[in-house]
């Protein structure tokens, strides 16, 4: 065998366990979801982190919504499912003066009003199209721009003040609300 010969079949073989090491850690990375978990703080009578599988668990509801960005690109219909965000509110109660949530996420944060929080229809979901997210969760919330639909979430901090997130404390809206929606 030739000197070039052997080079290329070296090259090939490298080539092909690193893209099969490529595939396994982004397969599991999207796979392995007992990391997630969501920790409910503040204004609550019971502090509570959620992990993926209590997430599972509970009671599941789908919403059908348009992830719309502030700049007014969609990014598709797609049919979410998750569990409502008020039934996680039950589990861990809601003190007297809480009025805002804050929501954070790997350095990004936004927030929510304590009504918009126990509509019906934001939930905090880790399946879209029913299949899982790469993100884990993200929450939903129909008739509000993309900024209000954080990623990944880490904790919801219960306050009773007006906290504004990244976006919002730069002088986006607030109430983000979608207009003719």
């Amino acid at each position: 065998m030739s000197r070039k010969t052997k080079l290329t079949i070296s090259v090939a073989v490298v080539a092909t366990v690193l893209l099969a090491t490529v595939v396994a850690v982004v397969a599991n990375r999207a796979d392995d979801r007992s990391a997630t978990s969501i920790s409910i703080v503040g204004l609550v009578d019971v502090q509570k982190t959620f992990s993926y599988e209590d997430l599972k668990s509970m009671k599941n509801v789908s919403v059908v919504a348009e992830l719309i960005c502030v700049s007014g690109t969609s990014l598709g219909t797609h049919n979410w499912t998750g569990v409502m965000l008020k039934d996680l509110l039950n589990v861990t109660g809601v003190k007297a003066g809480a009025t805002k949530l804050a929501f954070s996420a790997s350095g990004y944060t936004t927030d929510l009003t304590l009504a918009d929080a126990m509509r019906n229809d934001v939930i905090v979901a880790f399946m879209r199209d029913g299949a899982p997210m790469n993100e884990k969760t993200r929450l939903v919330v129909p008739g509000k721009w993309g900024y209000k639909w954080i990623s990944g979430i880490e904790t919801i901090n219960l306050v009773d003040y007006d906290f504004k997130g990244k976006w919002e404390s730069q002088g986006y809206s607030d109430d983000a609300r979608i207009p003719g929606l």
